[in-house]
Parts: C-alpha cells; structure tokens; sequence
C-alpha cells in the first residue's frame, strides 16, 4: 500500500465493487501464486545442492594444496571430514590466522 500514492485513502473512499476490482488487478490467482512458489523452492534446492557439491569436491583438494611436498600433516586430516579443520588444526589454522598474527604465539593470538 505504501507503494501506491492515496492507495489507503480511495479504498476508504470506494465502493465494494471498486474495493473488489482494484484487489483482482493487485493480487495473483492462487494458481500463479502456488507455481511461483514451487519455482522458488525448485531454485532454492538447486543452489542448496550446488553449494553442498562445490564443498564436497574441495575437501581432498585442500589437504593436497596446504600439506608439503613429500610430507605427511601432523595430525593426520581425514579427506571426507570437516570437523578437524579450520582453527582446529595447527596447519589449517596458521594459514586461516591474518597476516600480522603470531599463530605460533597462541597467547598473542587468543588475546
């Protein structure tokens, strides 16, 4: 209604059958409003899904790219595990930490 000047005011103003046509020129059919719905819950799975991919593929590519050439990390980082990651793990975690932090400090870094 904010959208549309003097909208509030000339339904107050109209009669019903006005009052009617103007709600059937702002409003969608039930049928149009139950199909967007569905395209929006269709398009919803499929950016879930896609998201869920583009992680999955990745998990063994980033154990390859952060462990060094010709050695093994300490602890080991399972390839279809997460939970290990990130500030968990002393290789993960130095690399996530900003530049101008000490991770090898930690009394510095959890200050």
């Amino acid at each position: 209604m904010k959208h549309i000047p003097n909208f509030e005011a000339r339904l107050l103003e109209s009669s019903e059958e006005d009052v009617i046509n103007m709600a059937e020129q702002v409003c969608l059919p039930t049928s149009s409003f139950i199909l967007i719905n569905l395209i929006i819950q269709q398009l919803q799975r499929g950016a879930n899904s896609a998201r869920s991919d583009d992680t999955k593929g990745i998990k063994g590519a980033i154990i390859d790219w952060i462990t060094p050439k010709g050695q093994a990390l300490n602890p080991h980082i399972p390839r279809n595990s997460k939970i290990v990651r990130g500030f968990h793990h002393e290789r993960t975690g130095a690399l996530l930490c900003p530049v101008d932090m000490d991770w090898s400090n930690l009394e510095y870094v959890w200050k």
